[in-house]
């Protein structure tokens, strides 16, 4: 004998059936990183948003993060999402500020906002909503903000740099927008490759050198190589890393899927960056135990460095613009009023 469901518990039979035949069809995407594996920025970062991301869509989106070099080079990660040799991409915009110096405003930039404050800027004001429209519109792409990193460490060098003037004729190994600027205050920028960086450093081949935060030096053992530690890093306040991948994938896939993998970006951010700071404080104790002097930079040192910052980005925009491209503009004008506010009402706070 057959018996008949009610006609309402019917009706929610043939949804329970239809509905989640999209909503449960597994994605597996590619993902390129700019980090290698086994590392801590992949792990903290690439494998814990891949983690987080399986956790929340209860297994129906499948990411396999790949290291440099595998599906492309390091450098190539946008552009690997672009022309589809890789379904995603992670790493952080200011890696191609030299194609669009948009991108290194989006991240910290000398004399930029603090990690604090850019992650205030990026969730409760303008920051996801530009980075969103800058990316559809200029490279077709969705990011997803999914990393949150800390302050870098100033130099490790051979001598105290407190000024301005202690710069000139440094031999400085740096990379980036910051080498840029570095010109102006009379060093030298040497692009020496990471794999080489201790054994210059050792060998006084360079004078000094930028290269992460606390703990990632002190893994490095930078504090070793060189007696002095400058701070604070203010030529790269903080930064983060972005999950990108093609528009009109990410509009495809259903919308639940959508909510838990941003979910799971903002989980992977906030999460990396609590034990980062963690991380980065037990190192800079261990550095103190040692040799090391912690040196402070000068405060009209950190501020030639955000005036050098601000017209780096004013000199840009004014470029981008005359080509057609008002987002340098929109960006420095966003970032650069938040940080002017949160600078001038932040004496409350310890």
């Amino acid at each position: 004998m057959i018996r008949r469901l009610p006609p309402l518990y019917a009706c929610l039979a043939v949804l329970v059936c239809a509905l989640p035949l999209q909503a449960q069809e597994k994605v597996k995407l590619r993902m390129t990183t700019i980090v290698p594996e086994g590392t801590y920025l992949f792990t903290a970062f690439s494998k814990r948003f891949v983690d987080n991301v399986a956790r929340q869509t209860g297994g129906r989106v499948e990411i396999t993060a790949y290291p440099p070099g595998v599906l492309a080079p390091p450098f190539e990660v946008y552009k690997a999402v672009e022309d589809g040799r890789a379904d995603m991409g992670h790493a952080p915009p200011a890696l191609i500020y030299q194609r669009d110096p948009t991108m290194a405003l989006f991240t910290s930039f000398p004399g930029g906002l603090g990690i604090e404050a850019t992650m205030h800027w990026l969730y409760q004001g303008d920051g996801i909503k530009l980075l969103e429209g800058h990316h559809r519109e200029r490279m077709g792409l969705h990011p997803l903000v999914a990393g949150i990193a800390t302050t870098e460490i100033f130099a490790h060098a051979h001598k105290p740099l407190r000024t301005a003037e202690d710069m000139k004729g440094l031999k400085f190994r740096t990379l980036g927008m910051w080498a840029e600027l570095l010109r102006g205050f009379g060093a030298e920028p040497l692009a020496t490759p990471t794999s080489e960086v201790a054994t210059a450093l050792e060998r006084k081949v360079i004078d000094a050198t930028k290269m992460a935060g606390p703990a990632d030096n002190l893994q490095m053992g930078l504090n070793k190589l060189a007696k002095y530690v400058m701070v604070p890093g203010a030529h790269l306040p903080g930064g983060y890393f972005t999950v990108f991948l093609k528009a009109e994938a990410w509009d495809k896939l259903p919308a639940e899927t959508r909510a838990q993998i941003e979910t799971a970006a903002r989980i992977t951010s906030f999460d990396s960056y609590l034990e980062k700071g963690k991380l980065d404080i037990d190192a800079m104790a261990e550095m103190r135990k040692g040799p090391n002097e912690i040196v402070q930079l000068d405060p009209r040192f950190i501020q030639q460095i955000k005036e050098a910052g601000r017209a780096w980005a004013r000199a840009k925009a004014a470029e981008e613009k005359a080509k057609g491209n008002p987002w340098t503009e929109r960006v420095a004008d966003s970032v650069f009023a938040f940080q002017d506010k949160w600078e001038a009402n932040k004496d409350y706070r310890m």
